[in-house]
């Protein structure tokens, strides 16, 4: 199971001090929601490891197989994500998240010729525009938005609005 090789990984790894890791069983019900920093250690380390160890040098099928080219698109996110998380932008960066993107969103539609876009593939589009005109993404970070949500999400409201 591709999750249980990502746990294994995670047990490997030795994170830098500064980067607290996600929790060990995330992805099963009983360890919870992720936070916004637990997803970003988790898709821009921990299934990074995992992703290239199996789907990369562990892929029996050649760079032509589904999973390799999936593994690619996904490091093509990766990529894009890197941008957002800088802390300082610069119109070579901002070009080059405006490519990686678009390179990822092809890149899912070809692999999912199903697949319809979502109105966050829509938005991922504007950052470029939010980085110009806002600055980097630290400089506007919301973990005081994120721990007011959570606290929120734990009022019990026996399914009423309101």
């Amino acid at each position: 199971d591709l999750l249980e090789e990502v746990w294994a990984d995670m047990a490997r790894s030795i994170l830098p001090s500064w980067i607290q890791p996600a929790p060990r069983k995330w992805g099963i019900p009983a360890t919870g929601k992720l936070s916004a920093d637990e997803y970003k250690v988790v898709c821009s380390i921990s299934l990074v490891i995992t992703l290239i160890r199996v789907w990369g040098y562990g892929n029996k099928e050649g760079p032509q197989s589904r999973r390799y080219q999936m593994l690619l698109n996904f490091l093509d996110l990766v990529r894009s994500l890197h941008v957002l998380f800088m802390r300082e932008t610069s119109p070579s960066s901002r070009a080059y998240y405006k490519a990686t993107i678009l390179k990822y969103l092809r890149g899912v539609l070809e692999l999912f010729p199903d697949a319809v876009l979502s109105s966050n593939h829509h938005l991922a589009l504007h950052i470029v525009a939010d980085l110009e005109n806002m600055g980097p993404g630290h400089a506007r970070s919301t973990p005081v938005f994120e721990r007011i949500n959570h606290l929120l999400q734990e009022i019990r409201k026996n399914g009423h609005i309101g």
